[in-house]
C-alpha cells in the first residue's frame, strides 16, 4: 500500500483552474520530492491532503484511508503536517509549545520531557526555550514547527517548503535529517529548490499550472533525461552560422547559443561521434575557443527543460495555482 495516493484531483477558485486532474503514489518509507515553481498549486494539493480544502474532483487518500474534510483523530495521529509558514500562540514559550503538542498526541510525560530536549538541542532552540515565541524570528519558528512534526514521530510527514526560511547550515541539517528518515516513516514535502530534492529525495513530481508534468523515481529521471553535453566559450561572439551548422549533424542533439557560448548536447547514442568530431570544427571555425567543458545535467537543468516543453515563460493564461491564494 503507498502511503498517499491521489486519483484525478483538481481544484478551482472563482473559475480559476488551480489544480487539473493530477494523479500520483507516494511509495511507502520513500523520501518524495514535490516540485514545482511558485504558483503551480503545491500548497493546494497540500491543503487538500490534509483535509483543509475541498477538490473540485477527484481524490485523495493517506495510508488508505480516503481524504476527507476535517481528518479523523486517528489519522492526524498518524501524520506530521508542517505548513510553509507555521504559526503558534505567542504568548506560549518554544518548550510550551511542545509540550502541548506531545499532550494532545498523548505522549507519556516522562517520555515527552526527553524527546522534548532532545528535539531543541537538535534545532537550535534550548536556548530560547522558555521565551515566548512572539520574540522568535522565521527561522526559529521555522525550527520550532519541525520540531513539533517530529515530536510524535508520526508515519507520514507532509511538509510545506519546510527549509524555506533557513539558513544555509540549518538547511542542510533538516535535508539529512528527513534523508535519515528513509524506510523508517514517509515525507512528502514541496520545494522549488532543485538542489535540496536532488541531495535527499528518492522519488520526485514535478507540477506545473496545476498538471503534473511527471513522477518518477529520481535515478530513473536523470537516467531518461540527462544527455552529455559540451559548453563552448569563445573569446567573442560565437561565428555567425556556427549554431546551425552544428544543428544540421546527426550526433546533436540539440545546440543552444548564449551570449559568448554554445551548449552542444549528444543526440542519443551520438556521444563518440560528437567528441570525434566537435572539437575539429571547432578548431577550423575561425573564432578563438577560451573553454570547452563536458557537463552532465542535474535536476535543475532537467527541471528546466521539463518547464521549457511546458511552455514556462509564455505569457498566455499566467500560472496556476497558489501565487495569488498562498
Amino acid at each position: 500500500m503507498n502511503a498517499i495516493e491521489i486519483r484525478g484531483l483538481s481544484k478551482s477558485f472563482r473559475g480559476h483552474r488551480a489544480l487539473q486532474g493530477i494523479s500520483l503514489e507516494v511509495p511507502r518509507g520513500s523520501v518524495y520530492g514535490f516540485l514545482g515553481p511558485n504558483g503551480a498549486g503545491k500548497t493546494t494539493a497540500i491543503k487538500i491532503l490534509m483535509g483543509l480544502l475541498n477538490p473540485s474532483g477527484g481524490s485523495a487518500a493517506l495510508l488508505g484511508e480516503e481524504v476527507r474534510p476535517g481528518l479523523s483523530r486517528e489519522l492526524k495521529k498518524r501524520i506530521g503536517y508542517l505548513p510553509e509558514e507555521p504559526a503558534f500562540p505567542e504568548a506560549l514559550t518554544g518548550r510550551e509549545v511542545l509540550e502541548f503538542v506531545g499532550e494532545v498526541n498523548g505522549i507519556p510525560l516522562q517520555e515527552r520531557g526527553s524527546r522534548i530536549d532532545q528535539l531543541l538541542e537538535r534545532f537550535d532552540l534550548a536556548a530560547a526555550a522558555n521565551r515566548r515565541v512572539a520574540g522568535y524570528s522565521r527561522g526559529m519558528k521555522q525550527r520550532l514547527g519541525l520540531a513539533c512534526v517530529l515530536l510524535p514521530q508520526p508515519e507520514v510527514y507532509i511538509l510545506d517548503e519546510p527549509v524555506s526560511a533557513l539558513d544555509p547550515v540549518g538547511r542542510l541539517e533538516v535535508l539529512e535529517l528527513l534523508a535519515s528518515l528513509r524506510g523508517k516513516a514517509t515525507v512528502f514535502f514541496s520545494s522549488h529548490v532543485l538542489a535540496d530534492v536532488e541531495r535527499v529525495c528518492d522519488h520526485v513530481a514535478v507540477l506545473y499550472r496545476g498538471r503534473l508534468l511527471m513522477q518518477s523515481s529520481l535515478d530513473n529521471l536523470l537516467e531518461r533525461y540527462r544527455r552529455p553535453r559540451y559548453r563552448i566559450s569563445f573569446r567573442e561572439a560565437p561565428p555567425p552560422g556556427l549554431a546551425d551548422a552544428l544543428r544540421r549533424h546527426p550526433w546533436a542533439g540539440s545546440v543552444e547559443a548564449y551570449p559568448g557560448e554554445l551548449v552542444v548536447e549528444a543526440a542519443p547514442g551520438g556521444l563518440a561521434q560528437m567528441e570525434a568530431e566537435l572539437l575539429p570544427l571547432l578548431a577550423g571555425c575561425g573564432a578563438v575557443v577560451t573553454s570547452y567543458v563536458r557537463e552532465q545535467e542535474d535536476l535543475e537543468m532537467i527541471f528546466l527543460k521539463l518547464l521549457r516543453e511546458a511552455g514556462y515563460g509564455e505569457k498566455e493564461g499566467g500560472p496556476a495555482g497558489e501565487s495569488a491564494l498562498h
